[in-house]
């Protein structure tokens, strides 16, 4: 069925309610610099792409894209493309999107996040939320940078045919990759791997290796002191804004299987947060004994 809010008539959209059992989840993300071969978008098309598909699986209202989230290095040096909005901006309009959302009906939200940027304002987020009594909950999903280890387990475990169109050399690659624990951060193989099977347009593979995903490890003593400085150093550190090594051999059917994990992990996620029948009571019994 049709699961996004957008596409749905006003008759249609109770139906999608009852059969969603009053859950909602939204697709967040940022626009920021990826490397030299991903796109700008890429936090926020993973994420809105991925609940979609789960939105597939296990039946949920998929709210509008929160496409802007909080990027660090909000200086006049940033890569050009990059959009940077202030947090409290966004921690109000995230807020007031969620009053609608449970005026609408739905009285468990889920985030999920392809931002690693957003992930620290979203747990002070929920923090914030339960501060003041409401009549709904909101929980948070991250996006998890770890697919081809994810593909290795799942191919040792139910073999390649679980998988619509992945080669032996596919298989190859992946079970070799899978045990070489290489870096995947910020434009490693998952990014690659979920853009490849989404917008395989997006993604200029030739331009891997004209810059490096090391780190100039400029901040390690701050660390080694236990002092925490602006974004842990990242942008020092990474300053041709990629953080792992070089996602050599992927493609799109790779893709496709990594958004297929990945987006079962997250339908699960989806399932657990319909099913619940204690999260809205333990906040109702909070404010009760006031």
């Amino acid at each position: 069925m049709e699961t996004r809010w957008l596409y749905t008539t006003s008759e249609e959209f109770e139906v999608l309610r009852d059969e969603a059992k009053g859950t909602c989840i939204i697709p967040m993300g940022c626009v920021e610099k990826h490397g030299l071969h991903l796109p700008l978008g890429t936090d926020i098309l993973q994420a809105s792409h991925i609940t979609y598909m789960a939105s597939q699986m296990e039946t949920v209202c998929v709210f509008p894209d929160f496409t802007f989230g909080d990027i660090a290095e909000n200086t006049p040096t940033a890569p050009a493309g990059n959009v940077m909005m202030p947090v409290e901006l966004e921690m109000q309009l995230l807020e007031q999107l969620c009053e609608q959302i449970s005026r609408n009906g739905f009285k468990k939200i889920m985030i999920y996040n392809g931002h690693g940027g957003n992930v620290s304002w979203l747990s002070t987020f929920l923090r914030k939320m339960a501060n003041r009594e409401r009549d709904y909950v909101v929980v948070n999903v991250n996006i998890k940078c770890d697919i081809m280890g994810r593909l290795a387990r799942t191919l040792k475990d139910k073999g390649r045919e679980y998988f619509a169109d992945l080669t032996e050399e596919d298989e190859r690659l992946i079970l070799e990759r899978g045990e070489m624990k290489l870096k995947d951060g910020h434009c490693g193989y998952t990014e690659t791997s979920y853009i490849f099977g989404a917008y395989p347009e997006c993604v200029h593979m030739e331009k891997l290796g004209l810059i490096s995903g090391k780190s100039r490890n400029l901040t390690g003593a701050f660390k080694g002191a236990g002092i925490q400085i602006r974004d842990h150093g990242w942008g020092i550190n990474f300053p041709d804004w990629m953080d792992s090594d070089d996602p050599v051999g992927c493609n799109e059917r790779i893709g496709r299987a990594a958004l297929q994990i990945e987006a079962e992990r997250l339908a699960y996620a989806i399932k657990v947060m319909k099913d619940d029948k204690h999260l809205l009571k333990w906040n109702r019994e909070m404010w009760e004994r006031k």
